[in-house]
């Protein structure tokens, strides 16, 4: 019976070492959302996510972002997003660690006909360690949101808006 309280003391003390808080900022270009020219300038991009690793090499986690998608008149539109993402690492030794990774999940929208989206994502990047508890990463990232409708312009509805992202973080390792 001692063993097998150790073994779940073990357990949890190392499933407790694997959560990650991710800080994000960013910035994204949207491509043209309206087929009359309309587009979101260059936009920032605020995220945390939270997430485990599964393995040495892929990591689980909820990231929750906010971005413009269209900043002209007479479209103001912005989206919440919370997406499941899961990364893989390419080399999970050493100092510098390049990651792939996809995500999918849902869009809450402010100033578009209908108030939520589809939204994913796909990604590549760098993590680089700066202590055993932090580390630095940079992320590319193409953004999608599906079926978008933009009532204020006439015909335009289901919309697919996509975004191309720049983005650092920090990792959190506890």
């Amino acid at each position: 019976m001692k063993t097998l309280s150790t073994l779940a003391v073990l357990s949890l003390t190392a499933a407790a070492q694997a959560l990650t808080i991710d800080l994000q900022i960013g910035t994204g270009k949207p491509s043209t959302p309206l087929s009359g020219g309309a587009s979101a300038d260059s936009t920032s991009i605020v995220g945390v996510g939270i997430g485990t690793h599964l393995s040495e090499n892929s990591h689980l986690g909820l990231n929750l972002s906010t971005r413009d998608i269209v900043t002209s008149d007479p479209v103001d539109a912005k989206a919440r997003t919370a997406l499941v993402e899961y990364t893989y690492e390419l080399n999970p030794t050493g100092g510098i660690h390049p990651f792939i990774g996809a995500g999918i999940g849902y869009a809450w929208l402010k100033n578009t006909d209908k108030a939520t989206a589809l939204a994913s994502d796909v990604f590549a990047g760098l993590r680089f360690t700066i202590t055993e508890s932090v580390d630095l990463t940079f992320t590319a990232r193409a953004h999608q949101l599906y079926n978008v409708d933009f009532s204020q312009v006439q015909g335009e509805n289901n919309r697919q808006v996509n975004s191309f992202e720049a983005i650092a973080g920090l990792r959190f390792k506890f």
